[in-house]
């Protein structure tokens, strides 16, 4: 099934991004990774630990039960959902379909576009670099990419914090005609910047959530090392830590099963459009392309629970990059909308601190969430805009931690 795609609403959502209907779960062991102890520079937001519920034949029946729900309720065309342990154990849900013409149901293995959960890879990256001295935090962009028509005294921190008052591209009208207009085309970053226009405030002195920050993160990082950014996270992240199934599609091929995005046309029916062009790029080429560094992720829930669990205990970046990523003094100032690091969000749901980031775009909606408290990581993804997955992590976390009567 393909339509063209719609793209109203799309800046949006990019701020941040009639029978039965199969579904499964599966409760998982594995070894713990080594190196995991977790490194918390937040302690004041950690509660005290507590041992999560084991994941016993009576929790996962009703973690599966409450998935089949959500999705009902929800009007999902499909989800998958990943809750792991500190020591390995795991819980995999899917329900719904990944493909509602081809009645192809969703899966564990489905990839789906993980939006602006890029920026905590990009974020990661750039930590490690700076740690190993090959760019600084601190560094002006013009030492890396000069004659760019920004202040010179951005910092690549202040990209990575949206604290660098350059304008996200894809709030402007003009950039979601072109994308809209050949859905068929690729994008490069330097088209994609084109767009950015006027600056919102001088570096520093604001804070204004942008992809175009870490769409020149990415270029950065490829001047500096002189390798591709796909080159970059796949031979540091994706391979060492065995994400077998993320893929940055602006650089590189998607290999697997996709699930398509859909748009709701009518919420009185519940009616949707498929927005796939026909080929593997989710949602369709241009878009998927043109987001880049910024939120061309395509992986699973689970990859991305196993990735947030390695990162925020501490098996990715060493403790000095760790604390850095995880310092949310820098933009409190400036109230954003969830407090921000480098790359990461704050925020508490079911009463529970987490850290972590959620992304959303045309026909896609993810989260991703690690609980210092306890050391468990969720992660959620939908094929469908219109829900904030939060609100299916909150209610995963009623079935492990259920509140009082």
């Amino acid at each position: 099934m393909t339509a063209a795609p719609r793209l109203l609403g799309l800046a949006v959502a990019l701020l941040l991004a009639g029978g039965a209907l199969p579904s499964g779960a599966s409760a998982t062991p594995g070894s713990s990774p080594a190196g995991l102890a977790p490194r918390s520079p937040d302690r004041s937001f950690v509660v005290a630990a507590t041992s999560p519920p084991r994941f016993t034949p009576a929790i996962t029946a009703r973690l599966t039960a409450a998935l089949a729900r959500l999705r009902s309720e929800n009007h999902l065309p499909g989800l998958q959902a990943v809750i792991r342990y500190p020591d390995g154990s795991a819980w995999l849900g899917h329900a719904g379909f990944g493909d509602l013409a081809a009645h192809q149901a969703m899966g564990n293995l489905t990839l789906l576009d993980a939006g602006s959960v890029t920026k905590t890879f990009v974020a990661a990256l750039v930590l490690q670099l700076a740690g190993q001295g090959v760019l600084g935090l601190d560094d002006p962009i013009s030492r890396w990419l000069p004659g760019l028509p920004y202040d010179t005294g951005i910092t690549i921190r202040e990209l990575l914090d949206h604290t660098s008052g350059v304008n996200d591209a894809f709030n402007h009208q003009a950039l979601l005609d072109a994308l809209s207009a050949h859905p068929r085309e690729a994008w490069t970053p330097d088209q994609v910047l084109a767009y950015v226009g006027h600056p919102l405030f001088a570096p520093g002195q604001g804070w204004s959530y942008s992809n175009s920050n870490y769409i020149l993160a990415g270029q950065i990082v490829e001047r500096a090392t002189g390798q591709t950014l796909a080159t970059l996270l796949r031979q540091r992240f994706f391979v060492p830590l065995r994400l077998t199934h993320t893929f940055l599609q602006s650089e590189e091929p998607i290999s697997g099963t996709i699930a398509h995005g859909y748009e709701y046309t009518s919420y009185a029916t519940w009616a949707v459009k498929d927005l796939s062009d026909g080929t593997p790029h989710l949602p369709f080429t241009s878009l998927g392309t043109s987001l880049g560094a910024a939120g061309s992720l395509v992986t699973t829930a689970d990859d991305l629970a196993r990735w947030a669990l390695y990162l925020y205990r501490g098996r990715v970046l060493p403790p000095p990059e760790l604390a850095q990523m995880l310092d949310f003094g820098l933009t409190a100032a400036f109230h954003p909308r969830l407090p921000y690091g480098l790359g990461v969000q704050r925020r508490s749901l079911s009463g529970q601190g987490s850290w972590g980031h959620d992304g959303s775009l045309s026909g896609y909606h993810t989260s991703m969430r690690y609980f210092p408290g306890t050391g468990v990581s969720i992660a959620v993804t939908t094929n469908s805009d219109h829900v904030d997955p939060d609100i299916l992590v909150n209610a995963l976390l009623d079935v492990l931690y259920p509140p009082p009567a």
